[in-house]
């Protein structure tokens, strides 16, 4: 059965509030990857909220075998819980194996190559150090549909943080802190294919949307 988080209901059903169709902001998306309605985070003026919530693997079914592909899948067991995230134009699963060792990540999106069944593309898997990750494992091997490239990577919120702002343009697209995972974000911007590398320029939020740090994460591809 599904575990979506709950966390913060109060203050968040005052300050969320789902856009109509006939938005004046024309530049902000009006609609997730998914079809559903892009949601505003009323603190955060041009917002996009992304959906978030955490699932038992056997709840995903296809969508996480297909994740796995040809992994080890007893490291990965039907009760593992899952972070799944869909966003504009990306979407990602995150987990940990067995052992809480390592986590990894399923990144959604078109794969050029064709190695990957859709909806994925690419994937990292990171060591955690005291549960913690030490780098971002980015993943630059997505394209989006309309083939432009995808860039995702890791976040590890600082105390008190509920929300990961990442700037995409004309908007800002959050990202909810869950199931005490990393937190994976996308962006389209900041790519450096040739170098392997990309830059996002992320805010992190409390859960009433104050600002608690900005900066820019710069990530490269790992050796």
């Amino acid at each position: 059965m599904g575990l979506d988080r709950l966390s913060g209901a109060a203050v968040l059903g005052a300050a969320l509030l789902l856009l109509a169709a006939a938005c004046d902001r024309d530049s902000r998306p009006k609609r997730l990857l998914s079809g559903e309605a892009a949601a505003e985070f009323g603190p955060v003026e041009g917002s996009v909220v992304t959906r978030a919530r955490v699932v038992r693997a056997a709840f995903l079914g296809r969508r996480f075998t297909l994740c796995l592909g040809g992994i080890d899948r007893a490291a990965y067991p039907a009760d593992t819980l899952v972070v799944e995230r869909v966003g504009v134009f990306g979407e990602s699963l995150t987990f940990r194996e067995r052992g809480r060792r390592y986590v990894r990540s399923c990144d959604g999106g078109v794969d050029p190559a064709g190695e990957r069944p859709p909806p994925w593309c690419g994937g990292s898997v990171g060591r955690l150090y005291e549960g913690r990750l030490l780098d971002p494992r980015l993943d630059i091997l997505c394209q989006d549909r309309a083939g432009r490239q995808l860039a995702y990577a890791w976040v590890e919120p600082a105390a008190g943080v509920h929300w990961i702002g990442v700037d995409q343009g004309s908007y800002r697209e959050l990202y909810e802190v869950a199931g005490r995972l990393p937190v994976r974000i996308a962006s389209r911007r900041g790519i450096d294919q040739s170098a392997a590398r990309a830059t996002f320029d992320v805010r992190q939020y409390d859960v009433g949307g104050r600002q608690l740090l900005e900066g820019r994460l710069e990530a490269a591809v790992a050796g």
